[in-house]
């Protein structure tokens, strides 16, 4: 049995994920209530080794991601969204309680990224891009079955690639960075936009207000996602050419509109795309989004899989 643990900035997850990668057992713990990270690795201890009594489950490994993670060396700065903003080790405070359990550490895109390799549709897969999109744009590539991770295990910052020079201000300090246009703040801010140069009032003024209009057919929202798909189907032909990925898996809260999305996507990537990777890369939903587990906590449980 892997233990996953998802750390953010409301909820910490904790859950127990089997070979199969069945959720057997979950339980939450409430971030925003402890102000050093000793304090919370102590109740997440607590909640992982109750987990393993109650369900008599050995603990082969523990995976934990958590935003602004190092591979490297476990360690976490700055910690989006927590308490506390110093630099704190993850190995080293989870191996204060579990000594003889390995203890894997990684952000929430690679671990996503591992969960899609190890529990959803790239189970035999060996080239394939992963692109998290939610409040900002993540990404995992995998080549040769293995999880890049180049200089201090940051690449796979796809989010910060340029597509607009001088456009938004991006948080990176940059601008124009694809996060701004296909990312939920983004998709807010284009249909805003098209609102005022229609001289229409708005009807949202956030991401799942703009969606359920655009499942109820709104001319504006659709046109959101239009512009949306351009960008991300432009930027992902690009990718492609750096990476050469069979498969492109896209994840999170943006892609649950599916086809209003997912079909200008397809259209502008195909339309993009280099001659030599026509009809032969494929841009799919996650695996992980049909799962009825978390999917944070099965990345991270993927990950102590992965590494133990």
């Amino acid at each position: 049995m892997f233990c996953g643990v998802d750390i953010g900035g409301t909820n910490a997850k904790v859950g127990l994920v089997d070979e199969a990668g069945h959720l057997v057992d979950h339980d939450t713990v409430k971030t925003g209530l402890y102000k050093s990270p000793a304090d919370l690795v102590l109740t997440l201890a607590y909640t992982i080794l109750r987990l393993a009594k109650v369900n008599r489950a050995k603990i082969e490994g523990i995976g934990v991601c958590c935003p602004n993670a190092c591979a490297i060396d476990g360690t976490v700065a700055n910690a989006a969204n927590l308490n506390f903003k110093e630099r704190f080790s993850l190995t080293e405070l989870f191996g204060t309680y579990f000594p003889d359990t390995p203890v894997a550490v990684d952000n929430d895109a690679n671990a996503a990224t591992l969960g899609e390799q190890c529990y959803g549709k790239a189970k035999d897969l060996q080239d394939f891009l992963f692109v998290t999109l939610g409040t900002g744009v993540g990404g995992g590539v995998v080549c040769n079955g293995k999880l890049v991770y180049g200089l201090n295990a940051m690449a796979g910052e796809i989010g910060h690639i340029i597509v607009e020079p001088e456009g938004r201000a991006c948080g990176c300090g940059r601008k124009g960075c694809i996060e701004r246009y296909v990312a939920a703040p983004g998709a807010v801010d284009t249909y805003l936009e098209i609102c005022r140069e229609n001289q229409i009032e708005p009807r949202a003024d956030n991401y799942r207000a703009l969606a359920d209009l655009a499942c109820a057919g709104n001319p504006q929202a659709l046109q959101t996602y239009r512009n949306m798909g351009r960008y991300l189907g432009r930027f992902l032909a690009n990718l492609a050419c750096v990476t050469a990925p069979t498969h492109i898996f896209l994840f999170g809260g943006v892609t649950k509109v599916g086809d209003i999305l997912l079909e200008p996507t397809r259209r502008a990537f195909y339309e993009n795309l280099l001659f030599c990777y026509q009809d032969r890369i494929k841009i799919e939903l996650s695996g992980l989004m049909d799962s009825k587990a978390d999917a944070a906590i099965l990345g991270a449980a993927a990950l102590a899989k992965a590494r133990k």
